[in-house]
């Protein structure tokens, strides 16, 4: 069995090699526990070493240095000090947004020095095009108005929208949108959500956790395989009133997928994406679910959660990483989340109707207990293999070695 794409990110090349390719900054979500998030991260660092390019890794919100993934150990979170200053600054949005722009000023000055080797600035993976409380529009447009001062190229690839802007962060995301040499988004829906404002739909990149590569190679799938992994995730924002239903329809697919499966040789597991407002989640709905030898897993690292996911017959995932590393791992998946964030991308690839709503369970698990796991998958790999999106990433590959000076041939 092969490891996932984004689970041995190597480097670009001998020392000597790697100090002759053009430096390229990128920008991202990466310092977080969610996992999901440093797959993005290795997927970004790995798509940019293949354009010929030495990848500096930024976090957009911090605007500070990222080092790798370890290979072993826990996902550094943040620290408890600083949570505690951003609880007491989330009772006080106005003065919070103020403090951080300027916050965000003063770094991305400081910043600036250390990014004069790089040929361009790339802004890439998850839902950075969000507004919640300028959040990101802060950092984005400070990274905008940079690429304009120091004539860099600015990219924004493979990411997505969620949620409605408001005045303000509408202005600041028109700001960066306009300063971009490329946008390129995550999903359809991504693209036909920014089309009223950028005067046409954008084309659409993927996510970097995904490669034309990937898609086509054969993934040496362990058909011996028998337990279904269920990802289970604290809903947050519109949908936190859902938390309860949500649990309730996981538990029930659970103990009806065991009833009528019937076999001692299948199984369940429980599992989280890193993100320690999971757990207790997770926990509740393992303590209901009426299956012998039901498992939970709490993965620490990238590493651990591509290998549990590598070994599983199916992946019902609710955050999107979990479908997308799954994909990334040779293994079939179905979405099933209040949020439209998985049926989106779904949709993306062609396999929408592999994505249900809370009230679809039943269905669910019909289709689960009628359909061989073996068909799902020969389904998803044709579907992937012809994805409009590697067309895409071709373009922007080469876009991007022209914009740094890389030979096409290397």
């Amino acid at each position: 069995m092969n490891a996932p794409y984004i689970a041995a990110v190597t480097a670009a090349g001998p020392a000597d090699d790697a100090s002759m390719q053009p430096k390229v900054a990128a920008f991202g979500e990466w310092d977080t526990t969610n996992l999901g998030d440093r797959g993005i991260h290795q997927g970004v660092q790995a798509f940019l070493s293949d354009c010929g390019c030495d990848p500096r890794s930024y976090g957009v919100s911090t605007l500070l240095p990222v080092q790798p993934e370890p290979a072993s150990g826990k996902v550094n979170g943040h620290s408890s000090t600083r949570r505690r200053v951003v609880s007491m600054l989330g009772r006080l949005p106005v003065l919070k947004r103020t403090l951080r722009a300027v916050r965000q000023h003063v770094r991305m000055r400081a910043l600036a020095e250390s990014l004069e080797p790089a040929r361009a600035v790339v802004v890439g993976g998850g839902a950075l095009l969000t507004d919640i409380e300028l959040h990101f529009p802060q950092s984005l447009v400070e990274l905008a108005r940079y690429a304009r001062r120091s004539r860099k190229p600015l990219l924004c690839l493979g990411c997505s929208t969620e949620g409605e802007w408001s005045r303000q962060g509408e202005r600041m995301m028109r700001e960066f949108l306009s300063s971009c040499n490329v946008v390129a988004v995550r999903d359809h829906a991504t693209a036909a959500e920014l089309a009223p404002k950028l005067g046409a739909p954008p084309p659409v990149f993927g996510d970097f956790c995904l490669s034309k590569e990937l898609a086509l190679e054969d993934g040496g799938r362990n058909r011996s395989w028998r337990e279904i992994a269920i990802n289970v995730s604290h809903l947050s924002g519109r949908w936190a009133s859902a938390q309860e239903h949500y649990e309730d329809t996981l538990v029930a697919l659970a103990n009806r997928l065991t009833r009528r499966t019937g076999n001692s040789s299948a199984g369940i597991r429980i599992f989280t994406t890193g993100l320690p407002e999971d757990a207790p989640a997770a926990r509740r709905v393992l303590a209901r679910i009426d299956a012998p030898g039901a498992r939970l897993y709490l993965p620490e690292n990238l590493a651990q959660l591509s290998t549990m996911l590598a070994t599983s017959a199916l992946v019902v995932s609710t955050r999107l990483h979990a479908a997308i590393l799954a994909l990334a791992a040779h293994v079939p998946v179905v979405g099933f989340s209040a949020a439209p964030k998985d049926r989106d991308f779904l949709a993306t690839l062609g396999i929408r109707r592999y994505f249900h709503g809370l009230d679809d369970w039943p269905q669910l698990a019909d289709a689960l207990t009628a359909t061989n796991h073996d068909a799902i998958y020969a389904e998803q790999r044709r579907a992937l293999a012809h994805a409009p999106l590697w067309t895409e990433q071709a373009r922007i590959r080469n876009e991007i070695r022209s914009l740094c000076g890389v030979n096409p041939c290397t």
